[in-house]
């Protein structure tokens, strides 16, 4: 994955802000880079540099909130993520639609008291039909008009702010006053009062909806103002939003929240959080019957199915496994069998996912705070105190029933990935079957055939033809052999058995010795072929048949992937703390997508694919794996369609084994280091040779190449 796709860039200056998002990025991998400006802002996106962008508008002047939408227009798969303060949600300032969260931020209402523009307030159809807006700015000394639908709407708002300037204009004196306070003319009767200015509308849209309503009202009234207010929870409300491509408004105190939003939406979350659910059932029990039809009716209205009792027995015999999805529960039943907590507890052995909501008397304060308890102790949802309103129930009801869909959830998916489990340790169980099979019930008649075919080809000299079919039958054992090798020394792999001994590594040895075998089937495909090493080099621990066999590895793929006329390079340098030998080709080259691939197992890019003659694309693991067991590591740097160059190094002053002398007890040889046990030491940056043709790409992957049978025996 590329940097720019973990990267979320913060427009802001303040250290608070960074100090409070950076653990939640990083524990999720994910980089944060802070710039001052907007402009600082598009260059970055322009650049393909962030994945996501956040917006302080605690830092960031209001008035930048149209031309930020603006760039995201351009960038409309780039996340946008804006933290909305007090004084960015002013209706003060002349602004595209702003989202409000619920309950309404803080000192909202009372700006919204003083100030003479016209206000649109866009309620989603909970908080409307429940009056829990309505309520709130009563409340503040907020006079709004309530409309039911948002048809007509930037034209009604025209009317009214006429109807406001003209009554203003009403109240002014006329000239003549006099000092005392009286008029020439006499006093002119008292004018009507002016319509309220804020409207509050009931709207069922989308986001994108509500930004048209918002965009066609400024455009009849210039300095209206329009909010849109919804119930839903941050995190739902912000996948929904990312999904369809708009603008996320989050409160500067949930700032914390953006990471895992984030993550959930790149993961797949989302879709299981956004995703249809069938409509809730809701059981509502309580003993007063006014409440009971406020809140049953506000709960209809919220798009629930309700069923409504006042008596505690029917309540228990409605609920059967799967019956509903919630309770609601009036803790005093009067005359019932069963209080409340008991209840709870046996519509819980009945289903044990119902998820349940007391609601408990304030007085006596004793019996309220033993119903709060018990909330805890029974591992309840919420409880409320009564009067319950509609809209702190329907809040309470939406967290419940996310709970619960998300437990459901987790709980399938749980399952899902017990099956694949199971599956997948089906699959590994034949694999490992049948590469045990393949080690000792094909290796050793392979073994014969290519043995006596090598006898047959020498045996039939006088007869050409016959010559020729032994021949065959010799060269298609031998690729055999080297498919079968691999598949022996993955097995070895996966089961931590594979053999390597560390002795003393005479790797100028290995290297000519592979040279020399290398060398005629590059010139067979007319290529030229470099070795490049110095006169000598120090002492090495290893084992020759083993990095022999890694050489050979990185030649043959190196000549079976570069086009004749083409340049292969065998060099080996002196480091100060190692020694790195380097393979290097003018060859077909490795893309960036599939560079982060190459040391898979079985993995084959297409361009490779396309030229392949047989391996099953193991070479390049079963190379690291031997190169990582003496303490190295490999590296590529490669250019699709330049070239490639495939590195490894072997570290200097290890310890050598020496052997044992004559009629010495025999030591335990000691087991060779595990990857997690091998030094991790960085894939060396060494440049390519100079040639114009192979410029510096980028570090760290590997070739997806076919291998050549490891050579056992390395002549010294």
């Amino acid at each position: 994955m590329s940097e720019s796709k973990n990267r979320v860039l913060i427009i802001t200056s303040g250290k608070e802000l960074l100090a409070e998002m950076t653990p939640s990025m990083s524990g999720r991998g994910m980089e944060i880079a802070c710039v001052p400006t907007l402009k600082y802002a598009a260059e970055k996106l322009g650049a393909g540099e962030c994945s996501a962008v956040v917006a302080d508008f605690g830092w960031l002047p209001p008035t930048e909130r149209e031309n930020l939408l603006s760039l995201h227009g351009q960038f409309p798969k780039v996340p946008l993520f804006t933290l909305e303060s007090v004084a960015s949600l002013t209706p003060s300032t002349n602004s595209p639609l702003r989202r409000l969260s619920w309950p309404l931020p803080m000192g909202f209402a009372d700006q919204v008291r003083v100030i003479a523009r016209s206000v649109v307030i866009m309620a989603d159809q909970v908080l409307f039909s429940t009056g829990a807006v309505q309520t709130a700015l009563q409340q503040a000394g907020v006079n709004a008009i309530s409309a039911e639908t948002a048809k007509g709407l930037p034209e009604f708002i025209r009317e009214k702010n006429e109807a406001r300037i003209l009554a203003a204009k009403a109240k002014k004196p006329k000239k003549g006053w006099s000092l005392l306070g009286g008029s020439d003319e006499g006093e002119e009767a008292a004018a009507e009062p002016p319509p309220p200015n804020v409207v509050l509308v009931k709207f069922a849209g989308s986001l994108q909806d509500a930004a048209a309503l918002d965009a066609a009202v400024r455009s009849a009234v210039p300095e209206a103002v329009c909010y849109y207010v919804s119930g839903t929870d941050t995190a739902r409300y912000a996948l929904q939003a990312l999904k369809e491509d708009q603008p996320v408004a989050v409160p500067r105190e949930h700032a914390g929240r953006i990471a895992g939003i984030l993550a959930e939406s790149c993961e797949g979350g989302a879709e299981a959080r956004l995703r249809e659910r069938e409509r809730e059932r809701i059981l509502l029990l309580d003993n007063f019957k006014p409440a009971l039809t406020m809140l049953s009716q506000a709960l209809i209205a919220a798009g629930y199915e309700v069923t409504a009792t006042m008596d505690g027995a029917e309540a228990l015999g409605l609920c059967k496994q799967g019956a509903f999805h919630l309770a609601v529960i009036g803790t005093a039943i009067t005359f019932a069998e069963h209080t409340g907590a008991e209840l709870a507890q046996k519509m819980r052995e009945r289903d044990p996912d119902l998820r349940i909501i007391f609601m408990v008397d304030q007085y006596p304060l004793k019996a309220a705070l033993q119903g709060v308890s018990q909330v805890v102790e029974l591992g309840l949802d919420d409880a409320l105190l009564k009067p319950v309103e509609a809209s702190r129930l329907i809040f309470s009801v939406q967290k419940a029933l996310e709970a619960r869909f998300l437990k459901l959830e987790n709980a399938r998916l749980l399952k899902e990935t017990q099956e694949q489990k199971t599956q997948l340790e089906l699959i590994n169980g034949f694999q490992k079957k049948f590469f045990a099979t393949v080690a000792h019930d094909v290796k050793s008649p392979l073994t014969a055939i290519l043995g006596y075919s090598e006898v047959l080809t020498g045996k039939l000299k006088a007869m050409p033809s016959e010559q020729r079919y032994a021949a065959n039958i010799q060269t298609s054992a031998k690729t055999l052999n080297i498919l079968v090798s691999d598949l022996v020394d993955l097995a070895a792999i996966e089961s931590g058995k594979l053999r390597v001994e560390i002795g003393e590594l005479h790797l100028l040895s290995v290297i000519q010795d592979v040279y020399e075998r290398v060398s005629i089937a590059a010139q067979k495909r007319q290529l030229n072929m470099i070795k490049d090493v110095p006169a000598s080099l120090p002492p090495l621990a290893g084992d020759d048949a083993r990095i022999g066999q890694v050489v050979q590895n990185l030649c043959t793929n190196a000549i079976q992937y570069t086009k004749e006329g083409g340049k292969i390079t065998i060099k080996a340098e002196l480091k100060p703390d190692r020694v790195e030998v380097s393979v290097i080709d003018t060859g077909i080259g490795i893309s960036k997508e599939d560079l982060p691939r190459v040391w898979e197992r079985f993995f084959q890019t297409k361009e490779a694919q396309g030229m392949r003659k047989a391996g099953f694309g193991l070479g390049l693991k079963i190379a690291r794996e031997i190169v990582q067991r003496h303490g190295g590591e490999m590296g590529i740097e490669s250019e699709l369609g330049v070239g490639s160059r495939f590195f490894f190094f072997i570290p200097t002053g290890r310890e050598i084994p020496r052997p044992q002398a004559a009629g010495a007890p025999a030591a335990q040889p000691a087991p060779a280091p595990s990857p997690s046990q091998a030094p991790q030491h960085p894939a060396p940056a060494v440049p390519p040779p100079q040639s114009p043709t192979l410029p510096e790409p980028p570090p760290q992957a590997g070739h997806p190449m076919p291998p050549i049978p490891p050579k056992r025996e390395i002549k010294q």
